[in-house]
């Protein structure tokens, strides 16, 4: 056993810290080089599409090899699946409902708002790394964390992880930094404030983790279906026709619930493999 001070220190250390390189870096390189923001939002989806694949995984692929079966472990992780996607894209859609500013523009009425909401909803898996980590350092009988995790390679693989990941949020609230024309200044200390969002699920969990055993792949559940509420922040920039044009909260609604029943559709059709 590792105690607890130490595993916690070093886990925070090890999550905060590359968090707040990848998005000081983009952030600054992002003013400096005022780049497209339709590219950005590019580099963001290819990042999603790897993470939702690889959180699908955690999360046992939500089940999908027992077919039928609908145990209690498989209804949980498909639950907190649509659960995940449902919380966030739902409120989110709220934060990212629009209204006419006093020059009659429309503007997004809740930008940093609706930034800590997407770093939470990348963060939701976190919870599932802290899980795992807590669980190993309270029971291994390694001398160090790092060799818990499996020496150098596992330690930098996290931090990797966890500096691109945290360019995606970024990305979404650069994005909205500059449709609302934020100061450079106020950039970044809102960084912070959205970086502290997407490392503290990540906090918790390694706290339940060490204390109690918990099945992390739930939370890897819940953190693959907020990932989807990224990806839709996420490609807005790239496919609006027309960067004024206001998306309602109703047709907002309609577009998530579609977007999962399309999912699910396809998952049920997976299911009749197994």
């Amino acid at each position: 056993m590792i105690e607890f001070g130490v595993s916690f220190v070093e886990f925070v250390l090890a999550t905060f810290v590359p968090i707040y390189v990848g998005m000081f870096l983009l952030i600054i390189l992002s003013n400096v080089t005022r780049v497209d923001t339709r590219y950005l939002s590019a580099y963001a989806l290819g990042l999603l599409f790897w993470f939702f694949f690889d959180t699908l995984n955690d999360a046992v692929q939500l089940d999908v090899n027992q077919g039928y079966s609908f145990d209690f472990n498989h209804i949980g992780l498909v639950t907190l699946f649509i659960i995940g996607f449902l919380l966030f894209t739902l409120l989110g859609g709220v934060l990212s409902s629009k209204e006419e500013s006093p020059t009659g523009k429309q503007e997004n009425s809740f930008p940093f708002l609706l930034s800590i909401f997407v770093a939470l909803g990348m963060g939701c898996h976190g919870i599932g790394e802290g899980i795992e980590f807590g669980g190993l350092a309270a029971g291994t009988q390694a001398s160090s964390v790092l060799d818990a995790i499996g020496g150098i390679g596992g330690g930098i693989a996290y931090g990797l992880h966890k500096l691109l990941e945290s360019t995606i949020v970024i990305v979404v609230f650069i994005t909205l930094a500059r449709a609302n024309g934020l100061p450079f200044r106020k950039q970044l200390w809102q960084t912070v404030m959205v970086g502290f969002a997407f490392g503290i699920p990540s906090a918790v969990g390694e706290i339940a983790g060490y204390s109690i055993p918990i099945d992390s792949s739930w939370f890897y559940a819940l953190g693959a279906g907020a990932a989807l509420f990224v990806v839709l922040q996420a490609i807005r920039p790239i496919f609006a026709a027309n960067k004024d044009e206001e998306v309602t909260y109703s047709q907002w609604v309609k577009i998530s619930i579609s977007m999962m029943l399309g999912f699910l559709l396809l998952y049920a059709a997976a299911l009749f493999h197994s």
